[in-house]
């Protein structure tokens, strides 16, 4: 394992991808942030379309960071399964090295919108509220992560991969539930986004509700943004599951790669 992690990092380190992995989230946060400063934690409706804005771009980085990393290395990895690796150990080796970029890209992005926003001081379980934010946030980052390593063992090319990434964007922020109301049909697909529960949760540990003043909020509003401790470790405990579920089936179409013809 400790050999395929230094192989796997030192080809990312010939293909200068920690500049991209550090710059990309870097430049987008700063683009979003200047939308963040007015009304922020003010008022009930600007502040979940900025949450809203924060969780785009967790998924979008995660996306970005993963889609193209099976396909683009589909020979070399059979050729590893052929070689007597199993698929779980390339995949753990790329899950546990993207584990660390998303952490550092969770932090770049927080950090950045702190220089525009005043985040609440008090979360819905630590005070301050920075390391209940960035936990949140690298949560999203990550299994958006692991759901492009799983859409990238999908596909058998770099076209097809980026090809499909627009569409997954799409479904992700369109059932989001955010840009408008869904019907009940909907509503239900929109539980197997993370987009849904990454904005369930920054509303949570935010308390949005609370800034309410101009209307009455639906119990379904009041449910999905409730703003207790265990009400945020259930959406941890989802997001956590996406990543598992995405992880087991990732290694199981790796594995199918093994059998692919030259």
């Amino acid at each position: 394992m400790g050999v395929i992690i230094k192989n796997y990092v030192k080809n990312l380190k010939n293909e200068k991808s920690h500049y991209i992995f550090i710059g990309f989230p870097l430049i987008i946060s700063l683009c979003v942030g200047l939308t963040l400063r007015d009304k922020m934690f003010e008022n009930y409706t600007d502040t979940r379309s900025r949450l809203f804005a924060i969780v785009c771009i967790a998924i979008w980085i995660g996306l970005f960071n993963s889609v193209l990393e099976i396909c683009k290395e589909r020979s070399s990895i059979k050729m590893d399964l052929d070689s007597g690796f199993r698929a779980s150990e390339l995949f753990i080796s790329r899950f546990l090295v993207h584990a660390v970029i998303c952490l550092f890209q969770a932090i770049i992005i927080f950090v950045i919108c702190t220089i525009f926003v005043d985040f609440p001081k008090e979360g819905a379980i630590m005070s301050p509220s920075a390391i209940e934010y960035m936990l949140s946030i690298f949560l999203i980052t990550f299994s958006a992560d692991i759901m492009g390593l799983l859409i990238s063992s999908l596909c058998p090319s770099n076209d097809i991969a980026n090809r499909s990434l627009p569409f997954i964007l799409m479904v992700q922020f369109i059932f989001s539930g955010q840009l408008f109301e869904l019907g009940d049909t909907l509503d239900k697909v929109s539980k197997f986004t993370i987009s849904k529960w990454g904005m369930d949760l920054l509303g949570s540990i935010g308390n949005i509700t609370d800034l309410n003043s101009l209307m009455v909020l639906e119990q379904d509003v009041l449910d999905a943004f409730e703003y207790t401790s265990g009400h945020v470790i259930q959406l941890w405990g989802i997001l956590i599951l996406f990543i598992v579920i995405f992880s087991i089936l990732s290694i199981l179409f790796i594995n199918r790669i093994k059998f692919e013809k030259k």
